[in-house]
């Protein structure tokens, strides 16, 4: 669950409006309230959370629980900033790991808090290995939640049966399985791109597959230009796949969550999107069958033809805040076995000792397989690295497979964004 981080222009007037507080403060008692902000945590999570903050409350007298809750969207974008400038600014908050979480640290709103981990015994929970990735500067700056792939390409398993599809292991292998399905009146892809970040981590995966991992990172880093020739050809292996008609003609008008209903009424064959598909399969479509591989081997591609794409997600304990303690102790409760196996059940599965992979789901085991093996881990360009550059690329993407511009006009009107930029 919020494994994304999906961009839209949003009015910072509306961030009260949309922000939801559990929770209320007792009295005149400010310093005894424990304000966490996360996106939305739905119906199925929430419970939980709330549970959680009973049982701290219960044992922690005088102290109140808030959970400042906002529309993902709005989080990820002018919430959470908003928040964290304001009064009564957050004490723990989500976020992703990465250039974000390395830019809240810079400003001074994350913490080092690997003692804290390790005093209170919160860090006992977690498996091994877990807080790989969670660091800024080499300090442990956050609490690990949850490791997503963020994009593999889930198929229709009943539908590859039908029609004598074996799931493609190359580039070569993915374009005939789609000329098979496009003859059959099928669309082979189905993907709803209206807030960019969909097909920005589909075609960010094809990008540091052609060009490499360090050129994939070096040009979103503006160290070398958006429009090189290996972004272009990179670029060219997705926009031909809307080229030869493989991808829905809708795909930059519908949002992601439309995407996934037309995949489970069996309207396209297979779906790119990320792990966070199995709670959405789970909620919405039960009995649809469906299976994942992950992004296909591209011949003469400079990068590992085995990297996956993921995004690492926690909750960063604000530098500002005197509670450090007491995030600590709301956590271990949030995250003591019985409630770790409930938020499992809702569809998220944290790095915890408690959750052995037998207790799993196939798909969920599966994806947890793919990301303990991954060798080469990539990021999305919307979490991974500065915004407005991840912008002007998933702009270019959007032109690209919308067929609007080609390949090389798009990302030269990336680069001129780009150069631009302060």
């Amino acid at each position: 669950m919020f494994a994304r981080k999906k961009q839209i222009a949003v009015l910072a007037v509306a961030l009260l409006g949309l922000a939801i507080i559990t929770g209320c403060s007792k009295g005149d008692s400010a310093d005894k309230v424990l304000r966490i902000a996360t996106p939305s945590l739905g119906d199925k999570e929430l419970p939980v959370w709330e549970a959680a903050k009973a049982s701290y409350e219960a044992a922690h007298e005088g102290w109140t629980v808030e959970f400042i809750q906002q529309d993902d969207d709005l989080y990820s974008t002018v919430g959470l900033p908003t928040l964290l400038n304001g009064k009564n600014s957050p004490d723990a908050y989500f976020e992703w790991a990465g250039a974000r979480l390395d830019q809240r640290v810079a400003e001074g709103y994350a913490a080092d808090i690997s003692g804290d981990m390790e005093s209170s015994g919160l860090k006992d929970l977690f498996n091994e290995g877990a807080f790989a990735g969670y660091d800024s500067g080499g300090a442990l700056s956050m609490i690990p939640r949850t490791r997503d792939v963020t994009n593999v390409l889930w198929y229709n398993v009943d539908m590859f049966t039908k029609y004598g599809v074996t799931a493609p292991k190359t580039w070569d292998e993915l374009n005939a399985a789609c000329a098979k399905f496009k003859a059959a009146k099928i669309n082979c892809f189905v993907q709803g791109n209206k807030d960019l970040w969909t097909v920005g981590n589909w075609g960010g995966h094809i990008l540091s597959r052609v060009a490499g991992e360090a050129l994939y990172a070096e040009i979103l880093q503006k160290s070398k230009p958006m429009n090189s020739p290996e972004f272009v050809k990179g670029l060219t292996v997705l926009a031909d796949l809307a080229k030869n008609g493989y991808v829905n003609e809708s795909v930059n008008s519908i949002a992601d969550n439309e995407a996934a209903s037309l995949f489970f009424q069996g309207k396209a064959a297979m779906h790119p999107i990320g792990s966070w598909l199995i709670g959405t399969q789970q909620a919405e479509a039960p009995n649809f069958k469906m299976d994942f591989i992950n992004l296909p081997a591209i011949s003469g591609g400079a990068g590992d033809q085995n990297s996956i794409m993921a995004v690492y997600t926690g909750y960063a304990v604000n530098a500002k805040s005197s509670k450090k303690a007491e995030v600590m102790e709301f956590f271990k409760e949030l995250y003591n076995a019985e409630n770790a196996q409930k938020i499992a059940d809702s569809g998220t599965v944290l790095l915890l000792k408690s959750l052995a992979s037998g207790t799993l789901d196939p798909l969920t085991a599966k994806i947890n397989a793919l990301l303990d093996g991954a060798t080469v881990v990539v990021a999305p360009p919307d979490t991974g690295f500065a915004l407005p550059v991840a912008d002007a690329l998933n702009a270019a993407q959007a032109e690209a497979i919308g067929g609007k511009s080609s390949p090389q006009a798009a990302l030269d009107a990336a680069q001129e964004k780009v150069a631009a930029l302060k």
